[in-house]
């Protein structure tokens, strides 16, 4: 058991005040298991009769009546522990010795010893703040002692950075706050509390719809007709670019995003709604199966939308062309559903690796400089942001218009938008992978020593 035992905290550093002379001896550790689990182990250094051991601390009490032990033998306790640091008090009681002394124990939620990830932080910031006012805040559930960020722009260049050796208490938030005119592609933050356990988030505010020429089906069909595949092919190059920004960035910031394609399908309002529900859907699988057959290697997704989120509104059996129509959407999370965006999808085809030496096809003349033109106009954006930074009192607060509520299993979205053409609204997180899509960083050192020692306070108990 002990070999074990110290395996498994291999990088905790021990402390031996063994006196063999002595009937027992203790072993236990500065913090907990990534189970949140605490330990003692009681080694005989002689066969003693009827032992019994009594921790209290942490609002509990463990009781244990182990019996005889012979010598050598070890008993090994663990329990759950509750708080992030607890003191405890032990008693052990055996046939002439009893023994008792105070410990104390930090909770760790991974790696090894003390330091390890802990929780996550909570968003507090609306898309808008982000995007339009260069501003992101994050509540942390725990203290911290310091954090430090890093903003990457949409080329994995770090347009902000900065280590803050400041406290923040449980409940309260830290507020990011940047200059740099860019397009964001991730925020990433970490905190660390004074027993080097941490936490940290990739929020990732960034999507982008593809410009793209509607293709036309004949009436009530949904293959794709050869006089049309140019059309598509011409979107397909601009999100094979995109998709190359994509993965380029992804490798500079080391963030591992998955990328995700979703294709959405709308009718106008001609014809029967049932109908016009199972055309759009099989029309937006059918150009997914035209990008995943041309080699498109993100996650592809359709759904249709039938009569549902109209561009233009109009009455029933009204022919209107702008309504007739798909959107492309690449991002990292899924679109929050509403509006014109469904709330379940079909997916097509999982993520397949680039193939070796790929080269994007040209873009198209008319989306030669679409790339630019979208980061220039985010760059326009963020510095009237930093232009008005005394106005902020008088600009609309986040909140459920935010981009992220609590991370967790739910996977953060983005906002398809309202179909003008712009680029899409966007929600979006760091997961990890997507989900979170926290990566841990190698822990910190650990804190605390195991101790194997004799206590001075172990006596023998005159008969």
């Amino acid at each position: 058991m002990f070999s074990a035992l110290a395996s498994t905290f291999a990088q905790v550093a021990l402390a031996t005040f063994l006196s063999f002379a002595d009937p027992l001896s203790f072993e236990y550790s500065g913090s907990t298991d990534k189970a949140g689990k605490a330990f003692l182990v009681v080694k005989a250094n002689e066969n003693i009769d009827d032992v019994q051991v009594v921790i209290k601390g942490d609002g509990q009490t463990i009781k244990k009546s182990i019996g005889s032990m012979k010598s050598g033998q070890q008993y090994k306790v663990t329990w759950s522990q509750k708080s992030g640091k607890a003191k405890y008090q032990l008693d052990v009681q055996g046939a002439a010795v009893e023994a008792n002394f105070a410990f104390e124990v930090v909770k760790s939620t991974g790696g090894s010893g003390s330091g390890g990830k802990l929780g996550q932080f909570k968003v507090r910031s609306s898309r808008e703040d982000v995007v339009k006012r260069n501003t992101a805040e994050f509540e942390t559930t725990f203290d911290l002692a310091s954090y430090e960020y890093k903003i990457y722009d949409s080329d994995g260049e770090v347009m902000d950075a900065q280590t803050v050796p400041e406290g923040v208490k449980a409940g309260e938030a830290i507020t990011i706050k940047w200059a740099t005119a860019g397009e964001v592609f991730m925020i990433w933050v970490r905190g660390e509390d004074e027993f080097g356990r941490f936490t940290e988030y990739k929020l990732v505010p960034w999507a982008v719809e593809i410009p793209h020429t509607e293709i036309n089906f004949d009436s009530g069909k949904f293959n794709v007709k050869v006089d049309e595949a140019a059309k598509l092919d011409e979107a397909l190059a601009v999100a094979f670019n995109e998709l190359m920004a994509l993965e380029k960035v992804n490798d500079a910031v080391g963030a591992n995003l998955t990328p995700k394609l979703y294709i959405v399908g709308y009718t106008d309002t001609v014809g029967r709604a049932s109908s016009n529900q199972k055309l759009s859907n099989s029309r937006a699988k059918a150009i997914a199966e035209y990008f995943r057959d041309k080699g498109f290697w993100a996650e592809i997704y359709y759904a249709g939308m039938g009569e549902r989120g109209l561009r233009v509104e109009t009455g029933d059996n009204v022919d209107e062309v702008r309504n007739r129509r798909a959107l492309y959407l690449l991002g990292v999370q899924q679109p929050a559903a509403g509006g014109q965006i469904p709330g379940r999808w079909s997916k097509l085809v999982g993520r397949r690796q680039m193939p070796a030496g790929f080269v994007p096809p040209e873009l198209p003349e008319r989306w030669k400089n679409y790339r630019e033109e979208r980061q220039a106009a985010a760059a326009s954006q963020s510095e009237g942001a930093s232009q008005s930074e005394g106005m902020e009192d008088e600009l609309p607060a986040g909140g459920d218009d935010g981009l992220i509520g609590e991370t967790g299993d739910e996977t953060p979205a983005f906002d398809a938008g309202d179909g003008d053409g712009s680029p899409p609204e966007i929600e979006g997180e760091p997961g990890a992978s997507a989900k979170g899509c926290a990566v841990g960083s190698d822990a910190p050192p650990a804190v605390g020593l195991m101790a194997l020692f004799a206590l001075g306070m172990l006596r023998r108990r005159r008969a």
